[in-house]
C-alpha cells in the first residue's frame, strides 16, 4: 500500500461547495445569480506571509474590484514588513535584535494586546516568545537525527516567557537580551483581518481572503450566502472530518503535519512554551471565531493543551468553536457549538 501524500496547512481547509462562483460563495450561487444582480467576481492570489494567498471580491465593478484587490495586498504588504520576524528591518526584528522598541506601530502593540491576553487566558500554553525555542530545534534537526536531550531544550527555555514583555504607551521591552517574538500564530490572522476590513470598508459585496490554512469571509451582499469548509483528516489526504457553513468570522487550523521534524510527528514547529516539547495528545485543532487573529491564536493554543482545558479554554471566547482530532484520529473533540455546526 502506498504511502498517503502528507498534508499541508494549505489542505487543512478547503472551499467545498460547487464548483467556479459556487465554490467561493456557496452552494447556489452561479454566474447567472451575479449577472441578475449586476456583481461581478474578481480573484487573485499572491505569495503573502510566507504562504498562497487568496483573495476573492464580489462587487458592482469589475475593474474596481480588481483595483481593491490590488489596494488590499499592498496593505498585507505593509503590515508584514512591519510584523515578521525573518525582516531584520521590520518593527519586530529591530524589536528582536535590541530588545526594545520605541514608537513601536500600533499595529505591533494591537497584535502584542491579543496575544499576551491569550497568553494569559490559555496560562501559557500561547506564548509569542516561543521563537528562540522554535529555531533552536531547526537548527538541531538540520544537523541531528534524533531529538535534544532535556538539558540542551532547558538552556533555551529559560529565555521564553511572555511575562518577560512589558509595554509602556509605544516603548516595548524586553525582560531579558535573549528573549525574541514570533507572531507567526497570530500576525497571519491578523493580516487577514485586516485585508478584509480593507475590501468591505472599500464597498465589496462579498469578501473571502484563503491565507495558508486560515480563512475568513466578509461582506453583506448575496443573500448572506455561506461558504461550505471542509476540515480536512490530519492523516489522510482524501477524508475529511467534516464540514462548517461560513457566514462571517473566521477559522483556521493548527496541526503537527506542517513542518515535522521527524517521521512519527512527534516533534513538530508547534511547541508547548512550558515544557520546551511538542505536544503529544493532538494531530490538529480547528477553530472557528469572529476574528482571524483570535482563530489563528487560539488553533495554537487548542493545540498545546490537554484536550478538556483547551475545550475551557474555547469557551471563555464569545463566538469561539473547535474541532480536535487526537493523533489516533479516533473520537474526535469539539465544543458543544461546534459540534452542532458539523455537518
Amino acid at each position: 500500500m502506498s504511502e498517503p501524500r502528507s498534508i499541508s496547512r494549505r489542505d487543512a481547509l478547503r472551499i467545498t461547495a460547487g464548483v467556479g462562483i459556487g465554490a467561493a460563495f456557496g452552494i447556489g450561487i452561479g454566474a447567472e445569480v451575479l449577472k441578475r444582480a449586476g456583481l461581478h467576481r474578481a480573484s487573485e492570489t499572491r505569495i503573502r506571509m510566507g504562504t498562497s494567498v487568496t483573495l476573492t471580491v464580489v462587487h458592482e465593478e469589475r475593474d474596481e474590484a480588481g483595483a481593491m484587490i490590488g489596494q488590499t495586498f499592498a496593505e498585507m504588504e505593509r503590515l508584514e514588513a512591519i510584523l515578521s520576524r525573518y525582516r531584520p528591518d521590520s518593527a519586530v526584528g529591530r524589536l528582536n535584535e535590541s530588545g526594545s522598541l520605541e514608537a513601536a506601530p500600533p499595529e505591533l502593540i494591537e497584535v502584542l494586546a491579543l496575544s499576551l491576553d491569550v497568553s494569559r487566558r490559555s496560562r501559557g500554553a500561547f506564548d509569542v516568545t516561543v521563537g528562540p525555542l522554535v529555531d533552536f530545534y531547526q537548527e538541531w534537526f538540520d544537523v541531528e537525527h534524533g531529538p535534544p536531550e532535556a538539558v540542551d531544550v532547558d538552556r533555551v527555555l529559560g529565555f521564553v516567557g511572555y511575562r518577560g514583555i512589558s509595554i509602556d504607551g509605544e516603548t516595548i521591552r524586553f525582560a531579558h537580551d535573549r528573549m525574541a517574538i514570533s507572531l507567526d500564530g497570530v500576525a497571519k490572522g491578523y493580516i487577514v483581518d485586516r485585508a478584509v476590513a480593507c475590501l468591505t470598508g472599500e464597498g465589496a459585496d462579498r469578501v473571502l481572503v484563503d491565507a495558508g490554512g486560515d480563512m475568513t469571509s466578509g461582506g453583506d451582499g448575496l443573500s448572506h450566502e455561506p461558504w461550505t469548509i471542509g476540515i480536512q483528516h490530519p492523516r489522510l489526504a482524501d477524508e475529511l472530518v467534516g464540514r462548517v457553513q461560513l457566514n462571517g468570522g473566521s477559522i483556521a487550523t493548527s496541526g503537527d503535519y506542517v513542518r515535522h521534524f521527524t517521521p512519527d510527528h512527534r516533534h513538530y514547529d508547534i511547541l508547548d512554551p512550558r515544557t520546551g516539547r511538542s505536544p503529544g495528545t493532538l494531530s490538529s485543532a480547528t477553530v472557528l471565531a469572529p476574528t482571524a487573529a483570535e482563530a489563528d491564536a487560539l488553533s495554537t493554543a487548542v493545540l498545546v493543551l490537554p484536550p478538556r482545558e483547551g475545550l475551557a479554554l474555547i469557551d471563555e471566547y464569545e463566538g469561539a468553536e473547535c474541532l480536535l482530532i487526537s493523533k489516533t484520529g479516533e473520537d474526535p473533540l469539539s465544543s458543544h457549538g461546534m459540534a452542532a455546526r458539523l455537518g
